[in-house]
């Protein structure tokens, strides 16, 4: 084979036309197996095949007899790189509208993405839920307000909040507990 492509490549630089023809058509085959292996878009293959017989022209243009290489060998490497750096730089872009289950077909790739912003509603609920818990809070003996911040905002262990307050640790434990009872009966109401 790389007989007849030296010869092919040797009339083509003489000038004949049909030598360029006869070298495409020998060289698809080639040019087929580099898209499969680097660049496989079903999709896009007769656009594939021009670029690549584009690729193979301009690979006889620039091809060297005095390097020591062969042209088959050349337009290979030629034909890797093109495909290889078309894969690599081509913009990745999908759908967000695009069908990702064939159960349902409703369900798009849109609906899968979290949204790490809280809706309007649960921001309304927060709110209010602080809101209640800090009135709640207020409602509080100062002693039992003064464990609940310790324990739970400054996440200190009842053993330190006893040492804190100069109260026995069993203490601590029941006025805390006290405290979520009457916690809970606010909130609840």
């Amino acid at each position: 084979m790389y007989s007849e492509i030296d010869a092919l490549y040797e009339d083509i630089l003489n000038g004949d036309k049909e030598a360029l023809e006869k070298l495409l058509n020998k060289l698809k085959p080639l040019v087929l197996s580099s898209i499969n292996k680097y660049y496989n878009k079903i999709d896009k293959y007769d656009d594939l095949i021009q670029e690549g017989f584009e690729v193979i022209i301009n690979a006889i243009n620039d091809f060297d007899e005095d390097k020591g290489c062969y042209l088959l060998g050349y337009i290979k490497l030629m034909l890797k790189y093109y495909y290889l750096d078309k894969s690599k730089y081509e913009k990745k872009t999908i759908s967000l509208n695009k069908v990702i289950s064939n159960e349902d077909e409703s369900l798009e790739l849109l609906d899968m993405i979290k949204d790490e912003k809280p809706l309007m509603e649960e921001m309304m609920i927060e709110d209010e839920s602080r809101k209640t818990l800090w009135e709640s809070i207020s409602k509080l003996t100062k002693r039992q307000r003064q464990i609940i911040y310790l324990y739970y905002f400054n996440n200190k262990s009842l053993k330190d909040v006893s040492k804190e307050l100069s109260i026995s640790y069993r203490t601590a434990v029941n006025i805390k507990g006290k405290a979520l009872e009457n916690l809970r009966k606010n909130i609840y109401k």
